[in-house]
């Protein structure tokens, strides 16, 4: 039972680490390219952000997952940008977010990126993230 155990948490943990390393490649296959390629590939950010003189452009994605097999029920409301939110009674409604954050120079060339969330790059459904002229 242990050996089982053991071998479940060693998959999940290469799982993670192989996630981390396919977003690390990802945010730094864009560096040195103009931020105009990134936003055809990714679409508009979500927020544009000036901080201490750096220009910082960030897209949030959100997937929501609720579980009501306890007798739960969920009602969904999708917003003008397409972005639903879930409402969970009885049930336990379960956010799967991913953030990106990518910092342009002057001259909007893209510089440092960075990432975070609990669902990267699942979240995506297949769509690519890296930059196709850079792989």
């Amino acid at each position: 039972m242990k050996k089982i155990l053991l071998i479940c948490l060693l998959l999940i943990s290469t799982s993670v680490y192989a996630w981390e390393t396919y977003m690390d490649k990802c945010i730094k296959s864009w560096i040195g390219y103009p931020l105009d390629s990134l936003i055809k590939h990714w679409g508009y950010p979500d927020e544009e952000k000036s901080i201490a003189g750096k220009k910082l452009y960030i897209w949030i994605d959100y997937d929501y997952d609720t579980n009501t097999n306890a007798g739960g029920m969920s009602i969904s409301k999708t917003d003008k940008k397409g972005r639903e939110t879930v409402f969970s009674m009885g049930g336990e409604a379960v956010v799967n977010y991913c953030k990106k954050t990518i910092e342009a120079d002057k001259n909007n060339i893209i510089i440092n990126g960075s990432w975070k969330g609990n669902n990267c790059p699942l979240l995506y459904g297949g769509k690519k993230l890296m930059n196709p002229q850079n792989k």
